[in-house]
């Protein structure tokens, strides 16, 4: 049965809502007008292939009508605002699309006209265009087809086009006038334009929105706007004016193209005779008047050519040393431009004026040959003498070819230009500048390798500080004269070995982490880095100053921190350190980034993937523009006009030029109206409590999209579904996801910044670790990986629970249960980033796959009497598909490794690393004693609570849809024999499904939440048996993951604080959130 709701507006204050039910699903609702009865109706199309008249102010059905293709449809449409001109598209389950009028008659059924057959799937939708001439139908064959409806003739001359680029089944499809729009099970809207010359349809445009399932679509009444909605729970605004110009097949597709002159017109005649061909060794744009750039040229003759936008080539000046070699660049806006040579010279070019370039200014900075050039402008300097203005300050780093690297400084002092030798950096080894970025007002240095690596550098003070003229002047032209700068960090392979193509430096909007107690180094400025390699990988990078060992984070070096200290600033406080830690990594493309730009606080990305160029927003990864283009040419530059707020890209071609401007406001269009969680199963669900933040909740999140995501959950904000953070490094779905409550399971916010560790494991035997921090940015780093245990590409954790936390150690055990039927102790040491094995169950106990654990710890002397050294007592339970639960003593490994910081093996197996080398790993788990029959089939979850003394209760529920409680005396426990036998109290047919998950609240009380999409409360007592108090249902599908969060609780005249709610969350296919109160 299907409801339709029909809406009258009476006032702006006041409506009406009728229901019309349906026997069987409706497929299509639509108004007409009827001039009868003068009033409109609906009308709605079912599964039947009938169409329903109804009065939408009564609910009453007037009329309806079959048609006489009596099938089941999976889509239709309706044409025609009159009763009378009504026209009906039914999409079939026979592959067929059917055109009909409907004949409001309970006898004759209604007449198919027109039969179109081609596809070769069900049809999932139909759509008309504005005028009823067109018809647009998506199906299951990953096709549209679009069919004229205005030719009389059968189906074969009505079909003009089949579109295939989606990888997935297509679900709907819409007609506009110059386009047509569809949306896929492969999480993308597609464009494809109308030729109007050959009547035929050019891919354009695809629009990303989720990982699977775009289901719908919908556009505004001037086709300028298309809306879409997604399985995860996102709806998307795509601008059509955006679509324009965006992708190009070649350059030579580009607007402007603009040929160089021949070189008998710009050559001397003695060097135009001696030369057989000629052609662009290097470019670049610069500022001018309006908005078109002009362009610069150094020719491979030596010549250097520029070109004013509506102007004519001219010679701006020949000089030997560039012929045959040149090295180009200059600042994005163009106001200066530098040229290395063979020889080891740098010339510069200023912007001197809105049409002119100045005469080249030439300098010998090298002994051998230039190979990179790095020029930013110094900016938000405050300079006594009025006559240097923000804008005409550079900076200039290069390097040559034997691995020396110079920093100088050109500034104009009205006509006059000065160049300044500031210092000559040291770098390690054979370390080859790769891209460079400096800021003088930050303090620091930052050089990228061609091996992935970073250098920074911190910068003198009486370098930074040019508030007098005299501290420039007193340094020597000379390069061998200027000082020498060391090292302060490195950040080694932070690209992988590749090439750094990018670096940005830029101050931290960040709070500082450390006060610095002395004014000596006050010019040094935490600050921002962010970095991109040939790996297509971006990097966030934090660097700090710290006067004494931090305490908030680790201070040896780590995976993703580095630490050294200031080398070059004279410091009396020897002990100053220097941090450099990775906040975040991010893929932004499958093949290389070629470089990035920051503006207006935005960083877009130039990206290359199978020869194609692509700008995208770094953050939002849309698409901005693309064009067919080889990386292996490298001849592009990027130009930003400033008050545009437009990109110019140029590129060159033997002995042209092309250029095209990017509207940066135009992909602002183009954005995320509400946000989405996942579009694929959600598996995994922890939460983190905000202290002093009611009703927000921060969890993370895992499914089978093999992203881990972290959220705030606020139903107070406009989007009460926030994702903060997000990385995949799981080659496959995830399937646990747990917070390390040991650490403190809360946010302060009140801390400047605040961090937690999260495990996740699934399938294939992925075990990571994560480090989340949570302050005014949130950042999510990968901090360890586990070994293989073996190379079945079958095998998966399926549950993990926390063992033991040792805050002076920085160590975690954590328990993992695999589907092969073994349970594995890992020991995760912070400190090193890595996990150690510390024990497997080798004898596969279960027999059979492992689904859920649980961990029970016991105070101190009160479990043993007789085993006076065990000082804790913890004991892991196991819950398998052949319904029984394992109990397991932990004790000495966690004794041993709280007392030796180590765990002792009691023998060895051996693991297979990526390499196929066998390594030893720790000892041997043996099971204490098994419960049998706790049910029928599998334990899908287990959850234990310590009552008072050493008595534990243990709560679990199963597939055969029961729960099981039972209690059990932990010293008794121990003592007894394999064939331990307890007393276990069901609720048989507790869920109308499998019991997926299950938590304790309290002692007493439990929450518990299944396949049949039901939520309950229960009261458990060790005398009474079990008793559900609340049940709810939920609208997540599949629900598979529960967690509870923020338990508040009710100050009474007793002592102890009473847990009156409870707030559930509940994740699936989706994820919502429930206030119980107890």
């Amino acid at each position: 049965m299907s409801l339709l709701l029909a809406v009258e507006i009476k006032e702006t204050t006041a409506y009406k809502v009728v229901g019309h039910c349906a026997v069987n699903w409706i497929k299509a609702a639509h108004w007409v007008y009827c001039l009868q009865r003068n009033k409109w109706l609906a009308v709605l199309a079912s599964a039947h292939n009938k169409a329903f008249l109804c009065d939408p102010y009564t609910g009453e059905t007037l009329a309806s009508a079959q048609c006489e293709e009596r099938c089941i449809l999976y889509s239709a449409a309706f044409y025609g605002r009159e009763l009378d001109n009504l026209v009906v598209a039914s999409g079939t389950v026979f592959n067929h699309v059917l055109l009909w009028r409907p004949c409001w008659s309970e006898i004759n059924d209604s007449l198919v006209e027109k039969r179109m057959q081609a596809h070769e799937g069900v049809v999932f939708s139909v759509a008309f265009n504005r005028d009823g001439s067109e018809l647009v139908s998506a199906s299951d064959d990953r096709t549209l087809r679009v069919w004229d409806l205005s030719k009389n003739s059968d189906e074969d001359d009505c079909l003009v086009a089949t579109l295939y680029g989606h990888q997935a089944r297509v679900w709907s499809g819409i007609a506009l006038k110059e386009y047509i729009v569809s949306a896929s099970e492969d999480g993308s809207c597609r464009v494809w334009a109308r030729d109007g010359k050959n009547c035929g349809f050019s891919a354009k445009d695809s629009w990303k929105q989720c990982k699977k399932n775009v289901w719908t679509m919908a556009v505004n009444d001037s086709e300028e706007l298309v809306v879409s909605g997604a399985a995860d729970g996102s709806i998307c605004v795509w601008s059509i004016g955006s679509i324009a110009g965006k992708h190009l097949q070649t350059t030579s597709s580009l607007d402007s193209i603009i040929d160089l002159p021949a070189q008998a017109d710009y050559l001397p005649h003695s060097v135009a005779a001696a030369r057989k061909s000629e052609h662009i060794r290097n470019f670049a744009l610069y500022s001018c008047s309006g908005t078109d750039p002009g362009i610069i040229t150094v020719m491979d003759s030596g010549c250097v050519l520029q070109k004013l936008p509506k102007g004519d080539w001219k010679m701006l000046c020949f000089l030997p040393g560039f012929a045959g070699y040149s090295m180009l660049a200059s600042t994005l806006s163009g106001d200066l431009i530098a040229v290395g040579m063979r020889d080891g010279s740098v010339a510069l070019f200023f912007c001197t004026s809105a049409s002119a370039l100045s005469e080249p200014l030439l300098k010998k900075l090298h002994k051998a040959s230039i190979q990179h050039l790095t020029v930013v402008p110094v900016k938000g300097l405050d300079f006594k003498n009025d006559e240097i203005q923000q804008n005409t300050v550079f900076d200039l780093v290069t390097s040559d070819s034997d691995r020396m690297v110079v920093w100088s400084r050109i500034k104009q002092v009205g006509a006059v230009f000065q160049w300044h030798v500031m210092a000559s950096l040291g770098l390690p080894g054979r370390t080859r500048l790769a891209t460079a970025a400096v800021d003088s007002m930050l303090g620091w240095m930052v050089i990228g390798s061609q091996n992935g690596g970073i250098y920074i550098f911190d910068l003198p003070e009486n370098l930074c500080n040019l508030s007098a003229r005299s501290q420039l002047d007193k340094f020597a032209l000379a390069t061998k004269d200027a000082p020498v700068l060391d090292m302060a960090v490195c950040f080694g392979l932070a690209h992988s070995d590749t090439d750094i193509t990018s670096i940005i430096l830029y101050e931290s909007s960040q709070k500082r982490l450390d006060s610095l107690t002395t004014n000596q180094h006050k010019w040094l400025k935490q600050s921002s880095i962010v970095t991109s390699g040939r790996d297509g990988i971006v990097q966030r990078f934090e660097i700090v100053v710290s006067v004494q060992a931090k305490t908030t984070m680790i201070v040896e070096s780590s995976l993703h921190m580095r630490k050294g200290q200031l080398a070059n600033s004279p410091l009396t406080d020897s002990f100053a350190e220097i941090f450099i830690e990775r906040r975040t990594t991010e893929r932004v493309t499958a093949g290389s980034i070629g470089g990035l730009y920051r503006i207006a606080e935005q960083v877009y990305a130039v990206t290359f993937y199978r020869n194609r160029m692509v700008i995208k927003d770094a953050s939002s990864q849309m698409e901005l523009f693309s064009v067919a283009f080889a990386e292996r040419n490298r001849r592009w530059r990027v130009h930003y006009v400033d008050g545009c707020n437009s990109l110019y890209l140029g590129f060159i071609n033997k002995l042209q030029v092309s250029t095209c401007p990017i509207d940066l406001r135009s992909h602002l269009s183009n954005f995320r109206l509400a946000p989405g969680v996942s579009s694929l199963d959600i598996r995994g669900i922890s939460a983190i409590q905000v202290v002093g933040a009611n009703d927000r909740h921060i969890v993370a999140l895992g499914g089978e999209d093999c992203v881990l995501r972290i959220c705030e959950l606020d139903e107070s904000l406009e989007k009460p579904v926030k994702c903060l953070a997000q990385a995949r490094r799981h080659s496959s779905a995830i399937r646990c996801v747990l917070c390390v409550s040991g650490f403190g399971n809360e946010f302060d916010l009140s801390d400047q910044e605040s961090s937690r560790y999260i495990l996740t494991a699934g399938a294939s035997c992925e075990l990571r670790c994560w480090r989340l921090c949570i302050g005014q940015q949130v950042t999510l780093l990968e901090w360890a990986v586990a070994p293989a245990l073996s190379h079945d590409s079958e095998s998966r954790i399926m549950d993990l629970a926390i063992v033991d936390v040792n805050h002076g150690q920085q160590t975690i055990l954590v328990a993992a249960a695999y589907s092969d039927a073994s349970i594995c102790l890992w020991r995760l040491d912070l400190a090193k980033n890595e996990f150690v094995s510390v024990a497997r169950d080798s004898s596969y106990a279960h027999g059979c796959c492992v689904l859920s654990l649980s961990v029970a710890k016991i105070a101190a002397g009160t479990a043993n009497s007789n085993a006076s050294d065990v000082s804790v007592t913890t004991t892991l339970f196991s819950g398998a598909t052949d319904g029984r639960i394992f109990i397991w003593d932990l004790s000495q490994f966690v004794n041993d490794s709280r007392h030796r910081g180590h765990c002792c093996p009691y023998g060895y197996l051996k693991t297979i690393d990526d390499t196929s080398n066998s390594r030893e790993i720790g000892g041997i788990l043996q099971p204490v004693t098994v419960i049998d029959n706790v049910h029928q089939s599998g334990v899908n979850t287990i959850d234990t609570w310590v009552l008072q003394g050493t008595q534990i209760a243990i709560a679990s529920g199963g597939d055969d849809n029961n729960l099981s409680y039972f209690t059990l005396d932990c010293a008794d426990l121990l003592s007894q024999s394999k064939d331990f036998d307890c007393d276990i109290q069901r609720y048989e047919n507790a869920h109308a499904s499998s019991v997926q998950q299950l938590k304790f609240i309290d002692g007493c009380r439990l929450c518990s939440v299944g396949t049949d999409q039901r939520i309950a409360i229960w009261a458990v007592n060790g005398s009474c048996g079990i008793e559900m108090t609340f049940m709810e249902c939920t609208q997540v599908a599949d629900p598979s993951a529960m967690t509870l969060l923020l338990a508040r609780c009710t100050s009474d005249s007793s002592a102890n604080n009473k847990i009156d709610s409870v707030d559930v969350l509940v994740a699936g296919i989706g994820i919502e959130s429930f206030k119980v109160k107890l």
